[in-house]
């Protein structure tokens, strides 16, 4: 956690401007992998022996934009797609249920991260056990 303060990754920054109104619909790929570093973050807060792993998070932010840019979005094209708040809404509140996290405490949480790295997931794979 501690470089991932200073290090903002592209597709959380990108997240920050999106546009209701915009005419293009985010692909799933790009609100799962926004879903997956909000999650991944706020785990990161919560847990003091979670960490993020850097270079897996740079990583999946990388192979996200090549993606987009693969599909033909890229530059002001990624901050105006729509619908990406209500689809990582969905996602978290799924998250949210399957860990038993309506009212989290910090061992709830930590075994979510935990779960999460077990299982090999988008989140699981960005974390990393605190040193």
């Amino acid at each position: 956690m501690k470089g991932f303060r200073t290090l903002r990754p592209a597709l959380l920054v990108l997240a920050l401007g999106t546009s209701a109104a915009a005419e293009t619909a985010a692909p799933d790929y790009y609100s799962e992998a926004l879903f997956a570093v909000s999650t991944a973050e706020t785990l990161v807060n919560f847990c003091p022996g979670i960490g993020l792993d850097t270079a897996a998070l740079n990583a999946a932010a990388e192979a996200v934009l090549n993606r987009l840019a693969e599909d033909g979005i890229a530059g002001d094209a990624i901050v105006s797609l729509s619908g990406v708040q209500p689809a990582v809404a969905v996602l978290q509140a799924a998250f949210t249920e399957r860990h038993g996290l309506a009212e989290p405490s910090e061992a709830a949480i930590c075994a979510a991260a935990r779960a999460e790295m077990a299982d090999g997931s988008a989140i699981g794979q960005i974390l990393t056990e605190a040193e």
